[in-house]
């Protein structure tokens, strides 16, 4: 006796109506500046954005970062760090404190952003204590954040059982 395969990720979240555009390679690639900054990414993270043009919650308020996004050819009104520029941007002439920002955002690569209840962000961490850790902040202090997921897997297994709600 088999058991039931649960369905892929994209799948399922286009049954719970997320416009989802897939792409027909693969071959996800980031700009030099972004990858020189986050040369180690989990695996699971890039096929699952390499296999995506767009991939918008059904309300519009939330979206996973693809290719174009990190390139800026697309029309969203958010760069891919739009949440990093905001805190450095609040930081003023404060340069401990734009140095303390940059470090941790230097550990941590956001895949998808949401305006669905301000703004807020899911990273992974990259940091080699806690590499592959999902985390999700919000303002105004996007650099506190929470670990939601132990692993990219993890994470679409809780977003597909609506378990996190972007």
């Amino acid at each position: 006796m088999s058991t039931p395969q649960n369905p892929p990720p994209i799948t399922e979240l286009q049954h719970r109506g997320w416009s989802i555009e897939k792409r027909h390679h693969q071959q996800f690639q980031l700009p030099p500046e972004v990858s020189a900054r986050h040369p180690k990414l989990p695996t699971a993270l890039l096929n699952f954005l390499g296999s995506l043009v767009s991939c918008v919650n059904p309300a519009e308020t939330a979206w996973f970062l693809c290719e174009a996004d990190f390139h800026n050819t697309d029309e969203s009104a958010f760069r891919w760090n739009e949440w990093e520029l905001i805190s450095l941007e609040a930081a003023g002439d404060d340069s401990t404190l734009k140095s303390e920002i940059l470090s941790f955002w230097d550990h941590h690569f956001p895949f998808m952003l949401s305006v669905t209840n301000g703004y807020s962000y899911y990273a992974i961490d990259t940091s080699p204590a806690h590499f592959g850790r999902i985390v999700m902040g919000l303002e105004p202090e996007f650099e506190e954040v929470d670990v939601v997921a132990e692993s990219f897997e993890q994470f679409l297994a809780q977003l597909t059982a609506e378990a996190i709600l972007p």
